[in-house]
Protein backbone atom coordinates (compact mmCIF):
# COMPACT_ATOMS: atom_id res chain seq x y z
CA UNK A 1 0.00 0.00 0.00
CA UNK A 2 1.18 3.68 -0.91
CA UNK A 3 2.23 5.80 2.02
CA UNK A 4 2.69 9.40 1.71
CA UNK A 5 4.52 10.85 4.18
CA UNK A 6 3.17 14.18 5.89
CA UNK A 7 5.00 17.18 6.85
CA UNK A 8 4.39 20.72 8.07
CA UNK A 9 7.55 23.05 7.04
CA UNK A 10 7.66 25.92 8.43
CA UNK A 11 6.24 28.52 10.71
CA UNK A 12 2.77 28.69 12.39
CA UNK A 13 1.14 31.81 14.07
CA UNK A 14 1.79 32.33 17.58
CA UNK A 15 -0.64 33.00 20.33
CA UNK A 16 -1.12 36.34 21.43
CA UNK A 17 0.42 35.64 24.66
CA UNK A 18 3.57 35.53 22.97
CA UNK A 19 3.66 37.40 19.99
CA UNK A 20 2.64 40.86 21.46
CA UNK A 21 5.49 40.24 24.72
CA UNK A 22 7.84 38.71 22.90
CA UNK A 23 10.62 41.35 22.89
CA UNK A 24 9.65 42.73 26.06
CA UNK A 25 10.20 39.34 27.89
CA UNK A 26 13.61 38.54 29.36
CA UNK A 27 15.60 35.27 27.87
CA UNK A 28 14.22 32.85 30.87
CA UNK A 29 10.60 34.22 29.85
CA UNK A 30 10.67 34.24 26.82
CA UNK A 31 11.68 30.40 26.93
CA UNK A 32 8.92 29.33 29.17
CA UNK A 33 6.33 30.97 27.23
CA UNK A 34 7.46 29.56 24.22
CA UNK A 35 7.99 25.92 25.20
CA UNK A 36 4.43 26.51 27.02
CA UNK A 37 3.40 27.41 22.81
CA UNK A 38 5.48 24.54 21.38
CA UNK A 39 3.39 21.86 23.43
CA UNK A 40 -0.06 23.48 22.84
CA UNK A 41 1.37 23.21 18.88
CA UNK A 42 2.05 19.55 19.43
CA UNK A 43 -0.82 18.38 21.07
CA UNK A 44 -2.58 20.05 18.17
CA UNK A 45 -0.21 18.08 15.39
CA UNK A 46 -0.50 14.60 17.16
CA UNK A 47 -4.39 15.26 17.42
CA UNK A 48 -4.62 15.75 13.09
CA UNK A 49 -2.32 12.60 12.38
CA UNK A 50 0.62 14.71 10.79
CA UNK A 51 3.79 12.66 10.52
CA UNK A 52 6.40 15.10 10.63
CA UNK A 53 5.40 18.25 12.75
CA UNK A 54 8.68 20.38 11.93
CA UNK A 55 10.08 21.78 15.03
CA UNK A 56 6.36 22.40 16.18
CA UNK A 57 6.17 25.97 14.26
CA UNK A 58 9.16 27.97 15.68
CA UNK A 59 7.84 29.35 18.48
CA UNK A 60 10.90 29.92 20.31
CA UNK A 61 12.03 32.64 17.20
CA UNK A 62 10.74 35.56 15.67
CA UNK A 63 11.89 35.35 11.85
CA UNK A 64 14.03 33.59 10.07
CA UNK A 65 16.98 35.72 9.56
CA UNK A 66 17.32 37.62 12.83
CA UNK A 67 17.02 34.34 14.65
CA UNK A 68 20.54 32.80 13.10
CA UNK A 69 21.82 36.22 12.49
CA UNK A 70 22.17 37.22 16.59
CA UNK A 71 23.73 34.00 16.97
CA UNK A 72 26.66 35.23 15.13
CA UNK A 73 30.07 36.63 16.03
CA UNK A 74 30.98 39.35 13.25
CA UNK A 75 27.61 40.78 12.78
CA UNK A 76 26.08 44.31 13.45
CA UNK A 77 22.59 45.53 13.66
CA UNK A 78 21.80 49.04 13.00
CA UNK A 79 17.85 48.86 12.64
CA UNK A 80 14.64 46.94 11.66
CA UNK A 81 13.58 46.23 8.53
CA UNK A 82 9.67 45.39 7.14
CA UNK A 83 9.47 41.53 5.83
CA UNK A 84 6.68 40.93 3.49
CA UNK A 85 3.63 40.54 6.43
CA UNK A 86 4.34 43.73 8.13
CA UNK A 87 6.63 42.67 10.24
CA UNK A 88 9.84 44.01 11.57
CA UNK A 89 13.11 42.30 11.89
CA UNK A 90 16.45 43.24 12.71
CA UNK A 91 18.61 43.58 9.24
CA UNK A 92 22.55 43.18 10.07
CA UNK A 93 25.92 44.14 8.19
CA UNK A 94 28.66 41.88 8.77
CA UNK A 95 31.99 43.89 9.65
CA UNK A 96 33.90 41.02 10.08
CA UNK A 97 34.37 36.90 9.92
CA UNK A 98 32.17 34.98 11.10
CA UNK A 99 32.00 32.66 13.61
CA UNK A 100 28.81 31.14 15.33
CA UNK A 101 29.03 32.33 19.32
CA UNK A 102 26.33 29.03 20.78
CA UNK A 103 23.83 27.29 18.92
CA UNK A 104 20.46 29.51 17.97
CA UNK A 105 18.41 25.77 18.09
CA UNK A 106 19.69 23.61 20.31
CA UNK A 107 16.89 24.79 23.19
CA UNK A 108 14.08 24.78 20.67
CA UNK A 109 15.30 21.22 19.26
CA UNK A 110 15.91 19.60 22.32
CA UNK A 111 12.47 21.14 23.50
CA UNK A 112 10.38 19.25 20.39
CA UNK A 113 12.22 15.99 20.70
CA UNK A 114 11.43 15.63 24.34
CA UNK A 115 7.42 16.61 23.97
CA UNK A 116 6.52 13.96 21.27
CA UNK A 117 7.40 11.21 19.69
CA UNK A 118 6.64 12.04 15.79
CA UNK A 119 9.41 13.13 13.55
CA UNK A 120 11.27 16.00 14.01
CA UNK A 121 12.61 18.66 11.36
CA UNK A 122 14.65 21.52 11.90
CA UNK A 123 14.52 24.21 9.52
CA UNK A 124 17.40 26.41 8.74
CA UNK A 125 17.97 29.72 7.01
CA UNK A 126 20.30 28.95 4.30
CA UNK A 127 23.57 30.56 3.79
CA UNK A 128 22.72 32.49 0.30
CA UNK A 129 19.59 33.95 1.94
CA UNK A 130 21.72 34.96 4.96
CA UNK A 131 23.90 36.44 2.55
CA UNK A 132 21.45 37.93 0.56
CA UNK A 133 19.84 39.79 3.32
CA UNK A 134 23.31 41.06 5.29
CA UNK A 135 24.60 44.07 4.35
CA UNK A 136 28.29 43.02 3.21
CA UNK A 137 31.17 45.52 4.96
CA UNK A 138 34.02 42.47 4.97
CA UNK A 139 33.52 39.94 2.28
CA UNK A 140 35.34 41.22 -1.22
CA UNK A 141 31.96 38.93 -2.78
CA UNK A 142 29.17 37.98 -2.31
CA UNK A 143 29.84 34.30 -2.74
CA UNK A 144 32.63 34.83 -0.03
CA UNK A 145 30.04 35.98 2.39
CA UNK A 146 27.59 33.27 1.47
CA UNK A 147 30.50 30.16 2.23
CA UNK A 148 31.16 32.09 5.31
CA UNK A 149 27.40 31.75 6.32
CA UNK A 150 27.59 28.13 4.91
CA UNK A 151 30.48 27.38 7.25
CA UNK A 152 28.12 28.66 10.38
CA UNK A 153 25.81 26.50 9.20
CA UNK A 154 27.84 23.74 9.43
CA UNK A 155 28.86 23.81 13.05
CA UNK A 156 25.41 24.22 13.67
CA UNK A 157 24.46 21.13 12.16
CA UNK A 158 27.17 19.47 13.92
CA UNK A 159 25.68 20.91 17.30
CA UNK A 160 21.96 19.40 16.29
CA UNK A 161 23.84 15.84 15.20
CA UNK A 162 25.03 15.77 19.05
CA UNK A 163 21.80 16.42 20.61
CA UNK A 164 20.18 14.11 18.13
CA UNK A 165 22.27 11.24 19.22
CA UNK A 166 22.07 11.97 22.51
CA UNK A 167 18.16 11.51 22.52
CA UNK A 168 18.11 7.94 21.20
CA UNK A 169 16.12 8.42 18.81
CA UNK A 170 16.11 6.00 15.40
CA UNK A 171 16.65 7.07 11.65
CA UNK A 172 18.30 10.03 10.69
CA UNK A 173 18.55 13.41 11.95
CA UNK A 174 16.34 15.92 9.17
CA UNK A 175 17.56 19.43 8.23
CA UNK A 176 15.42 21.65 6.00
CA UNK A 177 17.86 24.39 4.44
CA UNK A 178 15.28 27.44 3.82
CA UNK A 179 16.45 29.71 0.45
CA UNK A 180 13.80 31.77 0.22
CA UNK A 181 16.22 34.20 -1.47
CA UNK A 182 17.63 31.34 -3.48
CA UNK A 183 15.91 32.17 -7.06
CA UNK A 184 15.60 35.76 -6.95
CA UNK A 185 18.71 36.13 -8.83
CA UNK A 186 19.49 34.27 -11.85
CA UNK A 187 23.16 34.48 -12.49
CA UNK A 188 23.77 33.29 -9.21
CA UNK A 189 22.53 29.44 -9.25
CA UNK A 190 26.08 28.58 -8.55
CA UNK A 191 26.21 30.62 -5.49
CA UNK A 192 23.12 28.65 -4.08
CA UNK A 193 24.92 25.60 -5.25
CA UNK A 194 28.12 26.17 -3.63
CA UNK A 195 27.23 27.28 -0.29
CA UNK A 196 24.39 25.15 0.61
CA UNK A 197 26.76 22.21 0.00
CA UNK A 198 29.25 23.41 2.11
CA UNK A 199 26.90 24.02 4.52
CA UNK A 200 26.16 20.54 4.70
CA UNK A 201 29.82 19.34 3.64
CA UNK A 202 31.56 16.23 5.93
CA UNK A 203 27.96 15.56 7.62
CA UNK A 204 26.70 12.18 7.47
CA UNK A 205 23.57 10.41 8.88
CA UNK A 206 21.39 13.37 7.95
CA UNK A 207 18.44 13.77 5.69
CA UNK A 208 19.27 17.04 4.06
CA UNK A 209 16.31 18.93 2.23
CA UNK A 210 15.88 22.49 0.73
CA UNK A 211 13.10 24.74 0.33
CA UNK A 212 12.35 27.31 -1.59
CA UNK A 213 9.05 29.11 -2.32
CA UNK A 214 6.92 31.76 -4.74
CA UNK A 215 9.34 31.90 -7.59
CA UNK A 216 9.07 32.06 -10.98
CA UNK A 217 12.32 30.55 -11.92
CA UNK A 218 11.43 27.09 -11.56
CA UNK A 219 12.94 25.35 -14.96
CA UNK A 220 15.92 27.35 -14.47
CA UNK A 221 15.97 26.15 -10.19
CA UNK A 222 15.99 22.84 -11.39
CA UNK A 223 18.54 23.09 -13.83
CA UNK A 224 20.73 23.15 -10.32
CA UNK A 225 19.22 20.34 -8.37
CA UNK A 226 21.81 17.60 -10.14
CA UNK A 227 24.69 19.56 -8.31
CA UNK A 228 22.99 20.03 -4.76
CA UNK A 229 24.37 17.20 -2.41
CA UNK A 230 20.19 16.80 -1.19
CA UNK A 231 17.90 14.29 -0.26
CA UNK A 232 14.80 16.42 -0.89
CA UNK A 233 13.17 19.35 -2.09
CA UNK A 234 10.13 20.91 -0.56
CA UNK A 235 8.44 23.27 -2.85
CA UNK A 236 5.64 25.60 -3.21
CA UNK A 237 3.28 24.58 -5.81
CA UNK A 238 -0.61 25.32 -4.67
CA UNK A 239 -0.22 29.12 -4.72
CA UNK A 240 -0.37 29.23 -8.66
CA UNK A 241 -2.93 26.28 -9.24
CA UNK A 242 -6.67 26.70 -9.45
CA UNK A 243 -9.12 25.24 -6.90
CA UNK A 244 -10.79 23.11 -9.46
CA UNK A 245 -11.04 19.73 -8.93
CA UNK A 246 -9.55 17.00 -11.42
CA UNK A 247 -6.22 16.01 -13.26
CA UNK A 248 -5.75 17.84 -16.38
CA UNK A 249 -3.44 19.88 -17.30
CA UNK A 250 -5.67 22.99 -16.88
CA UNK A 251 -6.84 22.01 -13.46
CA UNK A 252 -3.61 21.52 -12.02
CA UNK A 253 -1.98 24.04 -14.10
CA UNK A 254 0.27 24.76 -10.99
CA UNK A 255 2.09 21.55 -11.04
CA UNK A 256 3.52 21.49 -14.33
CA UNK A 257 6.87 22.67 -13.28
CA UNK A 258 6.89 19.27 -12.08
CA UNK A 259 7.78 18.08 -15.54
CA UNK A 260 11.18 20.03 -15.38
CA UNK A 261 11.54 18.26 -11.80
CA UNK A 262 11.59 14.99 -13.57
CA UNK A 263 14.24 15.63 -16.13
CA UNK A 264 16.17 17.29 -13.97
CA UNK A 265 16.26 13.88 -11.72
CA UNK A 266 17.51 12.18 -14.93
CA UNK A 267 21.57 13.48 -14.73
CA UNK A 268 21.15 13.76 -10.83
CA UNK A 269 23.46 11.44 -8.64
CA UNK A 270 20.31 10.57 -6.83
CA UNK A 271 16.88 10.61 -6.86
CA UNK A 272 15.82 13.75 -4.72
CA UNK A 273 12.27 13.29 -3.36
CA UNK A 274 9.52 16.16 -3.88
CA UNK A 275 7.85 17.99 -0.65
CA UNK A 276 4.75 18.57 -2.91
CA UNK A 277 3.21 21.87 -1.85
CA UNK A 278 -0.71 21.44 -1.72
CA UNK A 279 -2.33 24.20 0.70
CA UNK A 280 -1.62 27.87 -0.18
CA UNK A 281 -0.61 29.30 2.46
CA UNK A 282 -1.99 33.42 1.45
CA UNK A 283 -5.49 32.55 1.74
CA UNK A 284 -7.96 31.60 4.53
CA UNK A 285 -9.65 29.07 1.89
CA UNK A 286 -9.50 25.49 3.25
CA UNK A 287 -8.28 23.19 0.65
CA UNK A 288 -11.14 20.56 0.48
CA UNK A 289 -9.44 16.91 0.85
CA UNK A 290 -10.02 16.23 -2.71
CA UNK A 291 -8.70 18.88 -4.26
CA UNK A 292 -5.37 18.21 -2.51
CA UNK A 293 -6.10 14.36 -3.58
CA UNK A 294 -5.79 15.64 -7.09
CA UNK A 295 -3.16 17.48 -6.99
CA UNK A 296 -1.21 14.56 -5.08
CA UNK A 297 -2.75 12.45 -7.90
CA UNK A 298 -1.68 14.84 -11.02
CA UNK A 299 1.65 14.64 -9.55
CA UNK A 300 2.23 11.40 -8.98
CA UNK A 301 1.34 11.01 -12.60
CA UNK A 302 4.16 12.78 -13.60
CA UNK A 303 6.59 11.83 -11.40
CA UNK A 304 5.62 8.00 -11.79
CA UNK A 305 7.17 6.72 -8.53
CA UNK A 306 5.14 7.88 -5.02
CA UNK A 307 8.37 6.84 -3.21
CA UNK A 308 9.52 10.19 -4.21
CA UNK A 309 6.71 12.07 -3.16
CA UNK A 310 5.84 13.77 0.05
CA UNK A 311 3.25 16.50 0.89
CA UNK A 312 3.11 19.29 2.87
CA UNK A 313 1.98 23.26 3.02
CA UNK A 314 3.67 25.56 -0.14
CA UNK A 315 5.76 27.54 3.01
CA UNK A 316 5.09 28.55 6.86
CA UNK A 317 1.58 29.29 7.48
CA UNK A 318 1.93 32.06 10.07
CA UNK A 319 -0.05 34.58 7.80
CA UNK A 320 -2.87 32.60 8.47
CA UNK A 321 -4.85 32.17 12.31
CA UNK A 322 -3.79 29.37 14.59
CA UNK A 323 -7.58 27.57 13.37
CA UNK A 324 -7.58 28.05 9.55
CA UNK A 325 -3.65 26.73 9.56
CA UNK A 326 -4.86 23.28 11.49
CA UNK A 327 -8.02 23.28 9.17
CA UNK A 328 -6.02 23.50 6.33
CA UNK A 329 -3.13 20.62 7.94
CA UNK A 330 -5.91 18.14 8.81
CA UNK A 331 -7.81 18.67 5.07
CA UNK A 332 -4.61 17.85 3.97
CA UNK A 333 -4.02 14.47 5.69
CA UNK A 334 -7.20 13.28 5.12
CA UNK A 335 -6.17 14.72 1.54
CA UNK A 336 -3.27 12.46 1.03
CA UNK A 337 -5.54 9.06 2.85
CA UNK A 338 -7.78 10.14 -0.14
CA UNK A 339 -4.68 9.88 -2.77
CA UNK A 340 -3.70 6.69 -1.35
CA UNK A 341 -7.02 4.79 -1.57
CA UNK A 342 -6.52 5.24 -5.34
CA UNK A 343 -2.77 4.57 -6.08
CA UNK A 344 -1.83 1.21 -6.24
Amino acid sequence: MVKFITQEIGSLRKPEYLSTKFHRLSDRERSEIAAKAAKEMIKRFEGIGIDNLGIAGEMYRWEMYEHLAKYVEGIKFYGHVRSFDNRYYLKGSVTSGLTLKESPHSEEFEFVLNNTNLDVKVPITGPYTMMDWSFNDHYEKREDLAMAFARVINVEIHNLKKIWQRSGRSGLLQIQIDEPAGTTHKNESQILIDSVNESIKGISDCEFTIHVCYTSGYPDFFKSVPELKLHGLNLEFANRDTDSLGISDDARKGYTYLRNYVEALETADQRMFMGLGVIDVHRDFVEPPELIRDRILYANRIIGDPGLLRVNPDCGLRTRSIEVSFQKLENMVNGVKLAEDQIK
